[in-house]
Formats: structure tokens, sequence, C-alpha cells
């Protein structure tokens, strides 16, 4: 089932980079709604049904709205419902992917959804290789027919055993990181290019070369890092340090004005944003210790609003200033980031906190 669970998650790399980059729709609302959707109802599906015949529903959602899209020429009506079919079928994905890992996994549940998130980048760095051309489309169809048979022909395991309650963060303070993270990183995605334009820093060339390639593979490395670190050390720790890392590397991504400095901001910012996403997952898994994939949804929701909300905010900042000042939002969603994951300790320390 690893196999599988893998499979998926190239699969979402895949898809969601390649319909993020490439056909940069101007209303993101239907991906949006449609993640948030799958992501709450992959998580209350999983908990009732277990994993598998989740994970067989979202790969088959994803890959027809793959292939539609892939075929439909203009942005109307049509495609807005593909896409919202996509991020159904991406939200029921991720929530079934990873709910695959076991609490009891070795180095533990946050180590082991690291190791396996960080074939999101991957997939998201060989789709920005083959940018729209059909080998892409391909490449996401295929994964997505792979692990629908490692699904189909693999056995579940077992639900994973409850954590400690005197480990467990607040589910809403996970949800909120997760959602200033996801409007962090989507600020990144959608408007760095724009952004090195409007300072005349890059030519677009090398800012999407940054974007496509300098992100993602300080994701990967960052990722391979922090499954090492979670084995020895405790996940609130971690995010306190990613939050850290990202509030610094992101003023230097900004203030960046060669190339080189720039590939090595980026990679920076990839590196100190690798652990939040996969980490996050394992704190709300852990945050609902009888549903665990609720847990997931729900904060992966929060992260499907976190996405629709970025782009507005730094919009209406930028038409009352000008983007240079908007993305300033960057280093300040970090800075909340950090004070959140400052006001877990107190919720994980409490004993005395009612198991759900």
């Amino acid at each position: 089932m690893k196999i599988a669970a893998g499979l998926a998650i190239l699969a979402c790399g895949f898809a969601a980079v390649w319909m993020s980059l490439w056909r940069a729709p101007a209303d993101p609302l239907p991906l949006c709604a449609g993640l948030a959707a799958g992501s709450l109802l992959a998580g209350w599906l999983v908990d009732r049904w277990r994993p598998k015949p989740v994970l067989v529903a979202g790969l088959l959602l994803l890959g027809a709205a793959s292939r539609c899209l892939a075929a439909i020429p203009r942005f109307d009506a049509w495609p807005r419902l593909w896409m919202g079919a996509l991020g159904l079928g991406a939200g029921m994905t991720l929530v079934a992917a990873n709910a695959l890992v076991p609490a009891a996994a070795r180095g533990g549940r946050a180590a082991t959804l690291n190791l396996l998130n960080l074939l999101l980048p991957v997939g998201a760095v060989f789709s920005a290789a083959f940018g729209p051309d059909p080998v892409a489309r391909l490449a996401t169809l295929v994964c997505a027919v792979a692990a629908l048979g490692g699904a189909l022909w693999t056995r579940a395991p077992a639900p994973p055993e409850s954590a400690a309650a005197e480990t467990r963060p607040a589910i809403p303070l996970v949800a909120l990181l997760l959602f200033l993270y996801a409007a962090c990183e989507a600020a990144i995605w959608s408007r760095l290019v724009a952004y090195m334009s409007a300072v005349k820093v890059l030519a677009p060339e090398t800012s999407w070369q940054i974007l496509c390639y300098g992100l993602p593979l300080g994701l990967i490395a960052g990722r391979v890092w922090s499954a090492r670190l979670l084995a020895n050390v405790a996940p609130p720790r971690v995010l306190r340090f990613a939050s850290l890392a990202m509030t610094f590397s992101t003023p230097l991504l900004l203030l960046a004005r060669s190339p080189s400095a720039s590939w090595i901001a980026g990679f920076l910012v990839g590196v100190a944003m690798a652990p939040v996403l996969p980490t996050t997952l394992a704190m709300a898994s852990d945050a609902l210790s009888r549903r665990p994939a609720t847990g997931m949804g729900i904060a992966l929701a929060a992260g499907a609003l976190g996405l629709a909300a970025s782009g507005p905010l730094i919009a209406w900042i930028a038409s009352r200033s000008s983007l240079p000042t908007a993305m300033l939002i960057l280093p300040v969603l970090s800075l909340g980031m950090g004070q959140v994951t400052i006001a877990m300790r107190p919720a994980a320390a409490n004993p005395r906190q009612r198991a759900d």
C-alpha cells in the first residue's frame, strides 16, 4: 500500500502544479472549493470505510478531471466545473494516501509523512520540466492508473493507534497553522514571477526557473532532512523552527537582486517550508485520535481556504500601494505561523485535555 500511496501523492504533484502553473485560472475558487470539500468528505469516509475505496474514487476523479481539462481549450463554465472536480479528487487522494500511514510507523507518523509527501515536489519538478506538453498530462494519468491498480490489489493497514492525550494539539490551532502556511505558499507560487518583474530584478525566464526548480528542490531536500529530524525532535518544535526559518528566508527571497542570490534564497525558502504540510497533517491526525482522517481533512480544508484567500488579499494590498509592498505579507504570515506554534505548546502539554 505504500507504493500506491506514493504514486497517488506523485500524481497530485503532477496535476496540481501543472494546473496552477500552466493553466493559471483567473478564478481559483472552483479548485479551492473542490479541494476543501474533497478533504472533508474523504476524512469522514476514510474513518468510516478505510482509505482504500476513498483512494480509488479520488484517483479516478483526479485522472478524469485532468484529462478533460487538458482537452478544453478555453476557460469557461465547463473548465470551472472540471477544475472543481480536480480539487475534489486531489483532496480525496491526499487525505486517503496520508491516512495509510499508521501512527506506529517507524520513526513516527510525522517523519513518515515527510518522506511520503516529498513526492509532491518531485511531481512538481517533472511537471514544470514538461510544461503544458502532453507528456505531463500522460504522466498524471499513468501515475493515477498505477496507484489505482496498487490500491485495488493491496490490503489497507489496521486503523492507527490513538496518541496519548497529553501530546494532542488542539485542532483549531492546527487548522489555523495550515491556513497561514497555504496562504504564504500560494502567494509565492502565484506572485513571485510578477514581483521579480515589477522590481526589475530578473528576466521572466529566470524567475520561472527559480519557481519551478529552486523552490521544489528545496522542498525535496527539506523533507528528507525533516524526516530524520522528526525521529528525535517533537513535531511542534520542528514546526516552530520551520516558521522561524520562513520568517527570515522569505525576506531574503524578496531582497535578492541577482540570479545566484535568488536561486539560493528560493532553495532556502523551500527547505524552510518543507516540514510544515506533512508534519501538520500528522499533528491533525493526533488531534482527533479516534477520527484521524477527519483531522487531516479539516486541516487540508483550512489550507484550501488559505489558498483561496491569498490571491485576493495580495491584490487588495497591491491596489492600494504596490506589489512589492503586498509581498511583504510573506514574512508576516510566517511570523503568524510561529505564534500559532507557540500557542500549541500549552494545549499539547495539558494532561487533562479531554479525548475527542
